[in-house]
């Protein structure tokens, strides 16, 4: 007999259910719901919200919305929210049920900038603390590194700075001068320039133009800087910043971030050769640090193919000059304080008649090299590098740092959601608290699978280590007994 088909689907909506009865046990969201605590959402942000008015969405229900939009990368708010009543599993995180009204996508929006970053950092904190009391990080060995972030903008908002600030001067003067202005300071009270960027963006004026290797066209970009435990890949320090700036001038704050999080004395630290400047490598070894960093100016160890470095001239210290594969000598010249350097030339007619002149210099007068002031400390991070230990701190390094930024990428990372800094800095806080839960959480599996795995072995030598010592109790028993023939006799 033919049975015509019945709406099953509708029967789940009838009654009220329990959602959690249909959210498996070994499900990522129970895991996180039953490993983090958002308690403290509500007091961080208490002072945030006014006394009277409509009541809010709960905080903890907000922080629980950003994180399913980081953690299943979802493409934008509208998308979330979309999405969310076709979600079982996103509803009952969130503690809705089938029948709940779902608010407006733009509550998250308001969120972000009425709380500000200080909730998100905390956060992120939490999860270090949380990684530490589960044993999976050791805190004495950092790996750092950087990396672009492509801003909320187009290429086309891209404007040179040099041409606005030459208008705008431009514009100055031809305003009157106004009378009895007493803006003179003086110039030892004036703090340094940062320095500005070539590019920046008109609609996102926080995010600044830079280019990856091998690109030709610059790009809107933030650049994030990261902090690693070398144990088991915790992010332990993180820190956002325009895409133009130079990244070595983050690691003292990588270092600080570290120490603050784990409370323990930072041993090495170990990032690329973009990190081994002069102040970098003085800052590790005034505290007591080892940092496996190759120096920036890498041409002192390691020639370029048909070409004469630095490493290919020999230093002569009684006299203060180096001599060049020719034999000829290069005296200081002077120092560039934009090197932190002394200058060494070669006489104005040696290198004219020089046949090793096609594989030293194109200069029209003579070779020159630059000597650095803390020249001692360069080389001895270099001695340092080439060890055995530096080596395998930088292969880890290598492989862990970019695992890290490959499972951001995961997360959409790669592209900021919003525009300014402010929110770049919850994006990175949100990415980088998701991937110390997701180290937790695997980790918990692993324990608890090793735990099951081994349960029933452990049992069995018990009970086999049981059974031997009732057999060996038995023979002694057996060897105490009289034996009958003599007792009879």
């Amino acid at each position: 007999m033919m049975t015509a088909e019945r709406p099953l689907q509708n029967a789940l909506f009838k009654p009220p259910q329990d959602l959690g009865a249909r959210i498996p046990a070994d499900h990522l969201l129970r895991q996180i719901s039953q490993t983090l605590d958002l308690s403290f959402v509500n007091q961080t942000v208490e002072d945030k919200y006014g006394a009277v008015g409509h009541e809010s969405i709960p905080p903890t229900r907000i922080m629980k919305l950003l994180l399913l939009l980081v953690l299943y990368n979802v493409s934008g708010e509208r998308a979330l929210f979309r999405d969310l009543p076709m979600r079982i599993d996103w509803l009952w995180f969130l503690g809705y049920d089938l029948s709940s009204p779902l608010p407006n996508h733009s509550i998250l929006s308001k969120a972000r900038k009425r709380w500000g970053a200080e909730v998100f950092y905390k956060l992120f904190a939490r999860t270090i603390e949380m990684c530490m009391r589960a044993g999976l990080v050791d805190g004495r060995d950092m790996l750092a590194d950087s990396s672009l972030i492509d801003a909320n903008a187009s290429v086309d908002s891209l404007f040179r700075v040099a041409e606005q600030v030459a208008q705008s001067a431009m514009a100055r003067l031809d305003e009157p001068e106004e009378e009895n202005t007493n803006t003179t300071t003086s110039e030892g009270d004036e703090p340094a320039p940062e320095k500005e960027p070539k590019y920046r963006s008109q609609t996102d004026p926080d995010a600044t133009g830079a280019k990856r290797r091998g690109e030709t066209r610059v790009r809107p970009r933030y650049q994030t800087h990261r902090g690693i435990d070398s144990q088991q890949g915790v992010i332990t320090a993180t820190t956002v910043g325009p895409g133009h700036e130079n990244e070595a001038g983050r690691l003292e704050e990588l270092v600080l971030q570290h120490t603050n999080h784990t409370g323990q004395r930072v041993r090495s630290v170990t990032a690329d050769s973009k990190y081994g400047t002069a102040d970098n490598l003085e800052f590790c070894e005034w505290n007591q640090i080892e940092g496996f960093i190759t120096p920036f100016r890498s041409n002192y160890t390691r020639p370029k193919e048909g070409k004469f470095t630095e490493c290919c001239f020999r230093y002569d210290a009684t006299d203060d000059c180096y001599i060049c594969p020719a034999g000829k000598r290069l005296t200081r010249s002077g120092y560039r304080a934009d090197k932190d350097a002394y200058r060494y030339v070669a006489p104005p007619n040696a290198c004219g008649t020089c046949p090793f002149r096609p594989h030293c210099t194109t200069s029209k007068v003579a070779r020159s090299i630059h000597r650095p002031v803390r020249i001692s400390i360069l080389e001895r991070a270099s001695a340092r590098v080439r060890t055995p230990q530096g080596r395998e701190h930088r292969k880890r390094r290598r492989w862990m740092m970019e695992g890290s930024f490959a499972h951001s990428v995961r997360l959409g990372y790669k592209r900021a959601r919003a525009r300014g800094l402010g929110n770049m800095k919850i994006q990175d806080y949100l990415v980088a608290s998701i991937q110390n839960l997701l180290i937790l959480v695997r980790a918990k599996v692993r324990m608890a699978t090793k735990i099951a795995r081994n349960g029933l072995p452990n049992a069995l030598t018990r009970l086999r280590g049981t059974f031997a010592r009732l057999l060996a109790v038995g023979s002694l028993f057996r060897r105490l007994q009289p034996v009958p023939a003599l007792a009879s006799a």
